[in-house]
């Protein structure tokens, strides 16, 4: 990628070029670069406009963030993510000599990184099993698969399109996670946006995806699918568009099949992303190991895991006072039985 004069970019060249230089020279998937051409569009250029990239000072970047925050109204969390992409850029342009500070130094966000986590998990919502058993039957009988693959096997809305025949082992009891139905495809106009089946994100081309418990309930369910609409396409897909004939689309998914199943179920909306906390939570009040949970649901990290669900572990306080307890000494039946009575 070069600018009109054939070269690389210079420090007069405006920001949004230069964003987009930065994006497009980074070893990343479409999916990435469509995000990223998002925020160029919604966030910078709206803003800073034709302004050259040594103009950009570090008040500027902090009426940006107050403008995010107050004219946009995007949360904290977006905010911080915006603002680090932003802060990404700089760096890159400071690294090429384009300028001669990062002005993303320094700026104070609104809220900080342990509140915007607070944030995040308040906003974590998880339905009752009452409210997925009711969105599930509400759902049109050839999409109910996905719904039980989400809830049951915690698999992301694109993962659970891009589950074929051979990723499901009955004998096994297991589902084999290594493929996901993105929007992400080059368009050959340099837009990202046509459908394509690929390799979940995050994995080498190749890599053997995460293998996820396959729960009986969920197993009659894929039977019954695979009975009733059978597979399509050369990968086997249980999924398919309304008429059979493609990838199922995103945008389709959420005004034909997910609302109106919702509406039809008397449910107030919540994202389909919800039946993925469900499974999470189902998981982690039962019992089962938060490391084992991270591994299913695909996370990078547990930390990760642990900072949405963290608070989904009932037993948690009861652990630690057995746990402290047992050291220092304090035997359960020796302890005085008014020991915890009102004060």
């Amino acid at each position: 990628m070069t600018n009109g004069n054939g070269t690389g970019p210079t420090a007069s060249d405006s920001l949004t070029a230069v964003f987009e230089w930065w994006f497009m020279s980074r070893d990343v998937e479409n999916s990435s670069r469509k995000q990223y051409r998002t925020i160029l569009a919604r966030s910078v250029v709206p803003f800073f406009g034709a302004d050259a990239l040594s103009a950009v000072s570090p008040p500027a970047i902090a009426q940006w963030v107050a403008w995010m925050t107050d004219d946009r109204g995007y949360k904290a969390a977006t905010v911080r993510f915006r603002f680090n992409i932003l802060k990404s850029v700089f760096t890159w342009a400071e690294e090429r000599r384009l300028v001669p500070a990062n002005p993303c130094q320094g700026v104070r966000l609104p809220e900080s990184r342990a509140r915007t986590y607070r944030d995040q998990r308040a906003d974590v919502h998880i339905p009752s099993p009452e409210d997925v058993h009711a969105a599930i039957s509400a759902a049109p009988e050839r999409y109910r698969g996905m719904f039980w693959l989400m809830a049951g096997c915690g698999l992301r809305l694109g993962e659970a399109m891009g589950v074929a025949r051979d990723r499901i082992h009955f004998p096994e009891r297991t589902v084999t996670v290594d493929r996901q139905v993105a929007c992400d495809a080059d368009t050959g106009t340099g837009r990202y946006g046509s459908m394509r089946l690929r390799h979940i994100k995050w994995r080498e081309e190749g890599e053997r995806g995460r293998e996820v418990p396959l729960p009986g309930v969920v197993a009659l369910a894929l039977r019954r699918q695979l009975r009733d609409h059978g597979t399509w396409g050369e990968n086997e897909l249980l999924f398919s568009n309304v008429t059979g004939t493609g990838l199922l689309y995103p945008y389709y998914w959420y005004g034909s099949i997910w609302k109106p199943a919702l509406a039809a179920a008397g449910l107030a909306y919540f994202k389909p992303h919800s039946l993925r906390h469900f499974y999470a939570a189902s998981l982690l009040s039962q019992g089962v190991a938060i490391s084992e949970v991270s591994a299913w649901l695909g996370h990078s990290s547990v930390s990760f895991t642990e900072r949405y669900y963290s608070d989904l572990l009932p037993d948690a306080p009861d652990r630690a006072r057995l746990a402290i307890d047992g050291t220092l000494g304090l035997a359960p039946k020796s302890a005085d039985p008014g020991l915890f009575g009102a004060a």
